[in-house]
């Protein structure tokens, strides 16, 4: 009889739970990730790109116009000047991803006639005005290996597939193009996680960002294209001898540091350094306000010790004017 009892009211709560009618939600607890094949056209010369999908671009053949024969005048001449000037024209597609990403491009298609003077590179990183970001000094890969030139030869025979595929070795990348009279191309943009981060372009305007040479010989950089306020949250730089427990803002001498400067390019092999910092740190150190084009830290390491850095990064406005340790000239 006891036993009866229990079963009974075990079923009274099993009823009084699928009783209760389920909840609509107004929002999404985990927001579905943007789609892989989301199609985005390209409408600008230099077009950045921060979310994974297709990119496309096309350019059709040039016409004047009757406006623009009145704007120019309509000789010859002009017009010629005119094509010169657009066909020569070189344009980007430049990507960049979080941190501890690196981007992933793969051509789908694309109508890119050599014979025209047509066209497009690849660039493990940025390049703008003849610089790159990582710069040659510090990264692993050479010049003639971070960039790889294709076009499609309409001679060769049999046909060969355009389909491409190229990484980045960190989280920016560029795909550069020129298209003197018509083509067209469709680029899949996406990105992939990474353990060990080492070189690492800026988008976000406030965020904490750690970058460390993991026991190798190389240098890590972190640039922000845009003036700065830094400061060193946690620092391990260096022997034992040179940590001492506390942060030395007199490293030049030493081969391990972390220098702080900024620049007008790029290249962070040829920035004004506003301080050469090793040692240890734990807690948050002073602010430094680069007000640079581009702002700059580089980890220099050799390889004898496990360096690593964490810095906070946000843009610099004018009331940081009283922190400012580099000024660049304009």
């Amino acid at each position: 009889m006891k036993a009866a009892v229990v079963f009974f009211s075990l079923s009274i709560i099993v009823l009084s739970v699928t009783a209760w009618p389920s909840v609509k939600r107004t929002f999404d607890l985990y927001p579905p990730n943007p789609s892989p094949y989301e199609l985005h056209t390209i409408t600008d010369c230099m077009h950045v790109a921060s979310e994974p999908g297709d990119y496309a671009f096309k350019k059709l053949p040039p016409r004047t116009t009757a406006a623009t024969a009145a704007l120019f005048g309509n000789t010859d001449e002009t017009s010629a000047i005119l094509q010169l000037e657009e066909s020569l024209q070189v344009c980007g597609l430049y990507v960049i991803g979080e941190p501890d990403t690196i981007v992933e491009i793969t051509m789908k298609y694309y109508d890119v006639n050599c014979e025209t003077g047509a066209l497009m590179a690849f660039v493990d990183g940025w390049e703008l005005n003849g610089e790159y970001f990582p710069s040659l000094r510090d990264h692993h890969r050479s010049l003639e290996d971070r960039v790889q030139e294709f076009c499609n030869n309409y001679k060769q025979w049999p046909r060969l597939s355009n389909k491409k595929f190229f990484r980045s070795s960190q989280n920016a990348a560029l795909l550069q193009y020129r298209i003197p009279v018509k083509g067209s191309f469709i680029a899949n943009v996406r990105f992939h996680k990474i353990t060990q981060p080492c070189n690492i372009l800026v988008q976000d305007i406030d965020a904490l960002y750690t970058i460390g040479n993991y026991g190798h010989n190389r240098n890590c950089t972190i640039s922000a294209l845009f003036p700065a306020v830094v400061s060193v949250a946690n620092l391990k730089i260096g022997g034992k001898a040179v940590r001492q427990d506390k942060p030395n803002y007199d490293c030049g001498l030493f081969a391990d540091r972390l220098e702080i400067g900024g620049s007008s390019g790029l290249d962070s092999t040829a920035m004004e350094k506003s301080s050469e910092i090793c040692g240890l740190a734990t807690e948050p150190g002073p602010e430094q306000a680069i007000f640079c084009g581009v702002t700059t830290l580089r980890l220099v390491s050799t390889g004898r010790f496990q360096n690593q850095a964490a810095v906070m990064i946000r843009k610099a406005d004018e009331h940081d004017l009283d922190k400012a340790t580099l000024i660049c000239a304009l």
